[in-house]
Parts: C-alpha cells; sequence; structure tokens
C-alpha cells in the first residue's frame, strides 16, 4: 500500500512540474546551461527555426541579438517584471540573419525576452520559438535613450513621395517608415515621444495623429475655408516646419488619393477636434549603424 501511494505522489510530481507549459500554448525544453550568457528556454520546435548567438550576462541596458532564422517575420517581446512590455519586429537580411542592439529604457530589473515567428510575411499570428532573462543595472546612457529617428523617417517619407506605400491607408505611411527604422512605439498610434508645439521645438520627421481635427481660416475677401483631418483619424509625417504651427505634410489617403502628397497645415486655426505630435526614436540599431554612430560622436 505504501509503495501504491509513494507511485502515485512521484506522478503526480511530475504532472504538476515536468509538464507545465507557460502562457504560449508550446511545451518547452529545459535551457541549457551556459557560462556567463543568457539560458535560453526554448518551445517545442524553436531551437530548429532559430539559431540565436550567446547573449552575455553583463547586466547592461542594452543586448545585442544576433543569429539567424529560417522564419519570414520576427517578433521580439520585451517585458520588464511588473511594468510594461514592448513587441516589435526584428529586421531580417535575405538570408534570415540579424544583428541589432536592444536598447531597454525602463530602467533597472529583469526583462524576459521573447521570440515569435512565422513562416509567413506581415503575419498576424506568431509561434513561440524561445525566451531568456536579462537583468539590469545600469541605466541607458542618455544619448541612447531618445535617439531621435527624424531624419530616416523624412527621408523614407521623400523617397516613396508620389507612391502608394502598403494599402494607401495614412497609417501603413508611418508604420513602414518606423518598422524599418527600428523605432520605438507602440501600435497603434503611439508613435513614440510626445511633443507639444506650445513647450517643445517640433522637427521635419515628427509624426502628427489627428483625430476629427477641423482647422477654420477667415479669408481677406471675407470667405471662410474649412478642412478636416481625420475621419475620425489620419496619420502624417511633417516634411517642413513653416513656422510656429504651420507645416507641410506628408500623407497619403488624402481626399480620396492613395499615394504619398504634400498639403499644408495651420495648426493655429484649428476649431474642433484633437492632435497629438511625436518625435521618433530608436529602439533598436543595426550594428553597423551603431559603428558608424560612434565614429560620428569620435569624430567631434
Amino acid at each position: 500500500m505504501k509503495s501504491t501511494r509513494w507511485l502515485l505522489v512521484v506522478l503526480l510530481t511530475a504532472l504538476i512540474f515536468g509538464l507545465a507549459t507557460p502562457g504560449i500554448s508550446n511545451q518547452i525544453k529545459e535551457p541549457a546551461v551556459q557560462t556567463n550568457n543568457a539560458a535560453i528556454t526554448w518551445y517545442t520546435g524553436g531551437d530548429a527555426k532559430l539559431d540565436l548567438n550567446p547573449v552575455p550576462v553583463d547586466m547592461s541596458s542594452s543586448v545585442v541579438l544576433a543569429g539567424t532564422t529560417t522564419e519570414k517575420t520576427l517578433i521580439i517581446t520585451v517585458a520588464k517584471k511588473g511594468g510594461k512590455a514592448r513587441s516589435n519586429p526584428v529586421p531580417l537580411a535575405a538570408d534570415g540573419s540579424f544583428n541589432v542592439r536592444y536598447l531597454i529604457k525602463d530602467g533597472n530589473g529583469t526583462y524576459t525576452f521573447t521570440f515569435l515567428g512565422s513562416a509567413q510575411k506581415k503575419a498576424l499570428n506568431y509561434q513561440g520559438l524561445g525566451f531568456f532573462t536579462h537583468t539590469v543595472k545600469e541605466a541607458l546612457p542618455a544619448n541612447l535613450l531618445h535617439l531621435e529617428l527624424n531624419g530616416e523617417v523624412l527621408a523614407f517619407v521623400n523617397k516613396v513621395m508620389g507612391t502608394s506605400v502598403g494599402s494607401g491607408e495614412c497609417w501603413d505611411l508611418v508604420q513602414q517608415a518606423l518598422d524599418m527604422n527600428l523605432a520605438d512605439w507602440t501600435r497603434p498610434t503611439n508613435f513614440g515621444l510626445p511633443r507639444s508645439p506650445e513647450t517643445d521645438e517640433i522637427k521635419v520627421g515628427d509624426i502628427i495623429q489627428f483625430r476629427s481635427v477641423k482647422t477654420t481660416e477667415h479669408l481677406p475677401g471675407g470667405g471662410t475655408r474649412w478642412e478636416t483631418l481625420g475621419a475620425p483619424d489620419h496619420t502624417a509625417v511633417i516634411n517642413k516646419v513653416l513656422g510656429k504651427k504651420r507645416y507641410t505634410l506628408a500623407h497619403q489617403n488624402v481626399g480620396g488619393k492613395r499615394t504619398v502628397m504634400t498639403s499644408d497645415i495651420n495648426l493655429a486655426k484649428v476649431t474642433g477636434g484633437k492632435y497629438w505630435i511625436y518625435r521618433p526614436v530608436a529602439l533598436m540599431i543595426r550594428q553597423e549603424a551603431k559603428r558608424n554612430l560612434k565614429e560620428k560622436s569620435s569624430s567631434h
């Protein structure tokens, strides 16, 4: 009888602890033991789809993510224990390789890095591949905390001027500009660092989100001109700064035209609705771009 009870205890222990699965519905393998590197826990089949270079356990506020994948889309989700989580695409070369430095912006603490992938591009559903934890005990340097991407966003916009980006929706233009430049943003419309035209310098490459904005302008001849942006929402990039609250916008899906075009707006004439301005900033840096950044800094 005692041996039967012990057998039941052993079986229950195995069921409770040995077969437990994490939130993503994939069984996992135990992490391999590594010295001075983060221990990777793989979801079933993940190690066959993702070859990740060793990640040093150095407690710094940035992590180099490099390796190769057979997936067409790779997503990295970074969640701080007791804090916020970010999910962003990792740029892949034609051969499936990647090499970026991820900037951890939410201070000291323990973070879980989770890789998810899909065999399709622009997928809506992803499979968990693997995860590791990383502890931060050093704050991110000030020059990297809000590393601006205005020049990169503006260059992309000017390159696609006159063409249709994505499905031609206004949001598609900004989404592609931010993702290809590894920006720190949260879908759908938190495009970066909030800026106010009342207190902050507004720059070309900043992004404006409109919500049913109406401008009213009284013309010299006695007439009145109205314009509405956002039905209810509209997204645009500042292409030129003409003065305080006066900008040339680059956007698409305007007046039924689904190609990138420019038009002027005077936000001092807003009589209805709301708008928000964001500064695009980096979340990840391609390692080649990081070397160029260092060379640029050392030359001054």
